[in-house]
C-alpha cells in the first residue's frame, strides 16, 4: 500500500523526523509513542500519511478520545466507502441506562435536571440494554460508555458489571462516568476484570462542599476508599486500566480543586481533569475577575501536580468563555461529525423503551438546553436500533451536513474540527492511510477557523545515523507507535 516509513527524534532538540519513501518531514515536538493509555493525554497532534504518501499535520482532539483511541477511530474510518457520510455503526455509543441519580441537582449545574424531573425513574429494562449493546457490537460499534442523564451505577445491571462485563465478552471498550455515590457498592472485581474505565465525578475535597454541591449526605471519605480498593484490585491483576476523576468548577468549590487533586492521586486515581461548566448561562457560574485569579493560581498549582503516574488536565479556554454557536458562523464543518461517529440512547419514559438523540447536547430533547431537538428515533427493538440510526441519515428532518448551521451551540468543536480536517484530507478512507502521534507547540495546530490540515510536501532525506531513536514501519504495520489501513486487496 505505502512506501516504508522511518520515524525518529532527534537526540537533544525537540525536533522529530518522518522520512515517507523519498521526502523527510520535520515537525517541532516529539513523537509519542506506546499503547492507548501510554499516549493518553501526551499527544496533541497527528501526521496522516495518505495512500498515495501525502503528509498532512494537524491537531487532534484532547490528546484521546476516552476511552477510545486512535485505532478506533481507524478501525471506523476504514469501514467508509467513497463518497460514505456513514459507517455501518457510530464508533461510540453513550449509553444513558436510566434517569434516577443519588445527587441532587449538582449546584444548580446539572445540564440533565430540567428533563430528569418530568420522568426522575425513567429506565431501561436490562435485557433491552443487553440487546441494544449486542446490536452495536455485531454491527462493528466499538466503545460503549455508560453515562447519564443520571447515575449509570443506580441500574443494577452497570451496577453489578454485568453491562461492563458483556462488553468485554463482545470486544466492546467500556468507560463508567459516575458521580461516584454509590461506586462503594459496585461489583468493583468484575468491572476491573472487565477493563471498564471509570470516571468519578468528584468535585470537593471537603464532605461539607460535596454535600453543598451534590445536595445529598454521602461522605466523600467513602468514594475515596471505593476508589483505593478498585485500584488495590487493579495493581494486584497488574492491569494498566487507570482511573479517572473530574473536577467540575463551581463558585462554591473551586478553592478545594488542589486539595481534591492531592487526595485523588493519593487514593490511585491517575487522570485528573478539571472541566468547566458548559451549556446556557443560566446554568454557568459567572466568576468574578477576583475569583478567576484564584482560580488561575490553584490551577497552575494543580498542573505542577502532574507526573507520568497521575496526569492532570485544565481548561485552557476562559472559565467564561460560551459555548460556540456553529448556526453564527463561530464553526465551520461540512458535517456534523459528532453525530456521525457518536449517538446518544437514553430511556423514553412515554413507551417504556429507549430513543437514540443526535448527540449529548440533545439528551432530553435538549430540554433546559438553548435548543430543541426531536430524538433520531424511539424503540422497544434493541436487536434493531442501529438499522434505525442508518436511516436517521436519510430520514431525520434535518442532515447531518446542515446541522453545523442549525445548532446554536456545540460542545463538541475540538472532535468536529479534527474529524472535518481528516476526512477532506483522506478523500476516500479506504484507499489507505497512517497515523503518527505528536506532540508539539507549533502554533499551526491552532488554526482551527481555516477548517484545513497543515499538508507537508517535504524534501530528499539526509542519510539515517545510527545513532538516532529509528523505528522502521512497513505497509499497514499495527504496532504501538503507528496505526494504519490498508486498501482493500492491498
Amino acid at each position: 500500500m505505502m512506501n516504508r516509513f522511518q520515524a525518529e527524534k532527534y537526540p537533544h532538540i525537540n525536533l522529530a523526523r518522518l522520512v515517507v519513501g523519498e521526502r523527510e518531514f520535520h515537525f517541532e515536538g516529539h513523537w509519542i509513542r506506546g499503547k492507548p493509555w501510554d499516549r493518553f493525554g501526551l499527544y496533541n497532534s497527528y501526521v496522516i500519511v495518505r495512500h498515495d504518501d501525502e503528509v498532512c499535520f494537524m491537531p487532534a482532539h484532547a490528546g484521546e478520545l476516552v476511552p477510545g483511541s486512535t485505532e478506533d477511530l481507524v478501525a471506523i474510518l476504514g469501514q467508509f466507502g467513497s463518497g460514505s457520510l456513514f459507517a455501518p455503526a457510530p464508533m461510540t455509543l453513550e449509553l444513558d441506562p436510566t434517569y434516577r441519580c443519588s445527587s441532587r441537582d449538582c449546584g444548580g449545574r446539572c445540564f440533565s435536571s430540567a428533563y430528569r424531573r418530568r420522568s426522575p425513574h425513567a429506565t431501561i429494562p436490562s435485557e433491552l440494554l443487553r440487546e441494544i449493546i449486542i446490536d452495536f457490537a455485531t454491527a462493528g460499534g466499538r466503545v460503549v460508555r455508560f453515562d447519564g442523564g443520571g447515575d449509570p451505577l443506580c441500574h443494577f445491571a452497570v451496577r453489578s458489571g454485568e453491562l461492563p462485563e458483556l462488553c468485554q465478552h463482545l470486544n466492546l471498550k467500556s468507560t463508567l462516568l459516575t458521580s461516584g455515590d454509590l461506586f462503594e457498592h459496585c461489583d468493583l472485581h468484575r468491572l476491573a476484570q472487565a477493563d471498564c474505565y471509570v470516571r468519578i465525578s468528584l468535585n470537593a475535597a471537603s464532605n461539607e462542599t460535596r454535600w453543598a454541591f451534590h445536595g445529598n449526605a454521602v461522605p466523600l471519605d467513602r468514594i475515596f476508599a471505593a476508589i483505593r480498593q478498585f485500584a488495590d484490585g487493579l495493581a494486584r491483576e497488574n492491569s494498566p486500566l487507570p482511573i479517572g476523576a473530574t473536577f467540575l468548577l463551581d463558585r462554591i468549590n473551586f478553592h478545594e480543586v488542589l486539595a481534591c487533586a492531592i487526595r485523588a492521586r493519593d487514593s490511585g486515581i491517575a487522570h485528573f481533569a478539571v472541566r468547566r461548566v458548559l451549556g446556557p448561562e443560566a446554568l454557568r457560574p459567572e466568576f468574578t475577575t477576583k475569583e478567576q485569579s484564584a482560580i488561575g493560581d490553584l490551577l497552575s498549582a494543580v498542573g505542577e501536580l502532574s507526573d507520568e503516574d497521575f496526569k492532570v488536565f485544565v481548561p485552557w479556554r476562559d472559565l467564561n468563555d460560551p459555548d460556540v454557536n456553529p448556526a453564527n458562523t463561530e464553526l465551520y464543518s461540512e458535517h456534523c461529525w459528532q453525530s456521525i461517529f457518536k449517538t446518544v440512547i437514553e430511556p423514553d419514559p412515554a413507551t417504556g423503551g429507549f430513543c437514540a438523540q443526535l448527540c449529548g447536547r440533545y439528551r432530553g430533547g435538549g430540554l433546559g438546553q438553548l435548543q430543541q431537538m426531536p430524538p433520531l428515533f424511539s424503540s422497544k427493538d434493541g436487536a434493531g436500533w442501529i438499522d434505525k440510526w442508518r436511516h436517521s441519515f436519510n430520514s431525520y428532518f434535518i442532515s447531518r451536513d446542515a446541522l453545523p448551521n442549525t445548532c446554536v451551540s456545540c460542545i463538541d468543536r475540538g472532535f468536529i474540527f479534527m474529524m472535518d480536517r481528516l476526512v477532506r484530507f483522506l478523500g476516500d478512507p479506504t484507499k489507505g492511510f497512517s497515523v503518527f502521534h505528536l506532540f508539539s507547540r507549533d502554533n499551526t495546530q491552532n488554526e482551527q477557523a481555516a477548517g484545513s490540515c497543515i499538508t507537508r510536501r517535504g524534501r530528499r532525506p539526509d542519510p539515517l545515523s545510527g545513532g538516532l531513536d529509528l523505528v522502521d514501519f512497513g505497509a499497514g504495520a499495527q504496532r504501538d507507535d503507528v496505526y494504519s489501513v490498508e486498501a482493500p486487496g492491498g
